[in-house]
C-alpha cells in the first residue's frame, strides 16, 4: 500500500490553528469566577376583574369603578328621587403591567427604574386606553436618594395607605396623586431609619379646577412656582410614622375683569399630614389626619373661590379647607386576610362674599358636600399569585345649601350608598 506523505508546513499550520481556537475560546468564554452584571427589566403586574353594586348613583369615575360618595337627590315631579336608582357593573381596567428596571452605576450611585401603565384612560372618554402610570428613575447612594419622573405624590404616603379593595385606594379621603416630580430622599440617622423628603412637583393627570378657558395644568404652569413638599419619616420593621407639609400657588388667569385686563391674582394653599403604621403579629394597624387646602388635585373635597370687588374687577382667590381622616385594621395572615376602613371628611369653606367655585362638590349656592363618612369591612382570599376579595362600603354624604363661602350652616340631607364589591386578582 502506498504510504500517505504529510506535509510538515501543513502540520505546523495545523497546529497553530487549533492553538488560536483554544485561546481564543478560553479570552471570550466567562471565567468560573466572573459574574454577569444583573442589569435589564423584569416584568411585573396583575389581571383585575372589579365586580360592583351601588344602592343608588354615585359621584364616580370610569364608569363607577372609581368611587366616592353618593349623587345627591334630585326630584321629580311626583317628588321622587332621580338618582335612587342602584347600578351594576363589571370593568377590568385597573388590570395593569410594569417593568422594574436595573442598570450599571452611575455618578456613583446605584441605578433603577419603574415603568407602569394600566387600561383605566385618563377621562371616561377614553375608559380602556393604555396609560402611564409611574415613570420613575432613582439615583442610590449610601444615604441619599435622587428621583425623577411621575410618581405618587409624597402625601399618598407609600408605607402607610388603606388597604381597602375598592380601586379608590380609600378616596375621598385619603389624597390620591400622581405627579411629575423631583424628589430628595436623605437619611439623617446611621441606621437609616430617619428620613428627611424634599419635592418639586408639577401637576399632570391629577391637577386643580382651571377657570373656564383654561387647561386643568395651566393654573400652576403659569404660576411658575412648582408644588413644594417637606416631609420627616421614622420606618422601621413595625413602625412607620411621619408628618409633612405641603405648599401649592397657583395662577387661575392670565386676565380678568371688563375691560380685560392682565391678572396676576393667585391662590395659596398650604396642606400638613400626620400618619402611623403599627405591624404587630397578628394585625397592622394605619391611620393619617389631613389637614389642606384646595385639595382637589388629591381627588378630596374642596378647591378655591373667586372674588370680584366690583362687576368690572380682577377675581381675587382663596382656598377652601378640608379636613380629613382615616384608620385601617388589617389581618396578617398569608391566606384569609380580614379588615376594617373608617373615614371621614369635611369641606370647612373660605373666606365669604365669592362668586365663583372651582372644586369638587363646593360652590357659591345652591347645594354642596358638608361631609362625608365611609365604613367599609373587606376579606380576602389568598392561593398563590390569586387572590379573591369582597368588600362592603358604607358612604354617606351630608349634602346642604352653601352660602358664599362654601360653607353649610343650615340642615343638611344624609345621602347613603352601599358598595358590594367583588374583585379576582391574578398578579405575576
Amino acid at each position: 500500500m502506498k504510504k500517505l506523505a504529510i506535509n510538515p508546513i501543513f502540520l505546523v499550520a495545523a497546529g497553530l490553528f487549533l492553538t488560536s481556537q483554544q485561546g481564543l475560546a478560553q479570552t471570550t468564554a466567562p471565567k468560573p469566577t466572573e459574574t454577569t452584571p444583573n442589569w435589564g427589566i423584569k416584568f411585573y403586574g396583575f389581571v383585575r376583574n372589579d365586580v360592583m353594586y351601588d344602592s343608588r348613583q354615585i359621584v364616580s369615575a370610569r364608569e363607577g369603578d372609581l368611587s366616592l360618595y353618593a349623587k345627591d337627590k334630585v326630584l321629580d315631579a311626583n317628588g321622587k328621587d332621580i338618582n335612587k336608582a342602584p347600578t351594576f357593573h363589571m370593568l377590568a381596567i385597573t388590570s395593569r403591567l410594569g417593568g422594574s428596571i436595573t442598570g450599571p452605576d452611575a455618578f456613583g450611585a446605584k441605578t433603577s427604574a419603574i415603568l407602569e401603565a394600566e387600561f383605566f384612560g385618563n377621562i371616561d372618554g377614553d375608559i380602556n386606553e393604555f396609560r402611564l402610570r409611574h415613570a420613575w428613575a432613582k439615583l442610590d447612594w449610601a444615604k441619599t436618594q435622587l428621583a425623577f419622573g411621575q410618581y405618587w405624590h409624597p402625601m399618598f404616603v407609600t408605607d402607610c395607605y388603606p388597604g381597602v379593595i375598592d380601586f379608590n385606594t380609600g378616596m375621598p379621603f385619603q389624597p390620591f396623586n400622581r405627579s411629575p416630580q423631583i424628589r430628595l430622599t436623605q437619611k439623617l440617622d446611621k441606621n437609616n431609619k430617619t428620613s428627611l423628603i424634599l419635592a418639586v412637583i408639577s401637576q399632570r393627570d391629577f391637577a386643580s379646577v382651571a377657570p373656564s378657558g383654561y387647561n386643568a395644568t395651566d393654573p400652576l404652569r403659569n404660576s411658575v412656582i412648582p408644588n413644594l413638599h417637606a416631609q420627616l419619616q421614622y420606618k422601621d420593621a413595625n413602625l412607620a410614622i411621619g408628618a409633612g407639609v405641603d405648599y401649592k400657588s397657583l395662577r387661575p388667569r392670565l386676565n380678568s375683569g371688563k375691560p380685560n385686563i392682565v391678572s396676576k391674582e393667585r391662590v395659596n394653599s398650604i396642606s400638613f399630614i400626620g400618619y402611623a403604621k403599627v405591624v404587630t403579629k397578628p394585625v397592622t394597624f394605619k391611620a393619617e389626619a389631613v389637614i389642606g387646602e384646595n385639595m382637589t388635585d388629591h381627588v378630596m373635597i374642596g378647591g378655591y373661590l373667586g372674588y370680584f370687588a366690583s362687576a368690572d374687577s380682577v377675581e381675587s382667590y382663596d382656598a377652601t379647607k378640608t379636613k380629613a381622616y382615616w384608620f385601617d385594621v388589617s389581618g396578617n395572615g398569608k391566606k384569609i386576610v380580614p379588615g376594617l376602613f373608617i373615614g371621614y371628611t369635611s369641606n370647612d369653606g373660605a373666606k365669604s362674599g365669592a362668586k365663583a367655585a372651582y372644586g369638587r362638590s363646593i360652590g357659591t349656592g345652591g347645594r354642596g358636600v358638608k361631609n362625608v363618612m365611609r365604613i367599609s369591612p373587606r376579606i380576602e382570599f389568598i392561593s398563590g399569585k390569586f387572590k379573591i376579595g369582597t368588600e362592603i362600603e358604607y358612604t354617606s354624604a351630608a349634602y346642604g345649601v352653601m352660602g358664599n363661602d362654601a360653607k353649610i350652616a343650615g340642615d343638611t340631607d344624609k345621602i347613603n350608598n352601599t358598595r358590594i364589591l367583588f374583585t379576582t386578582t391574578f398578579s405575576f
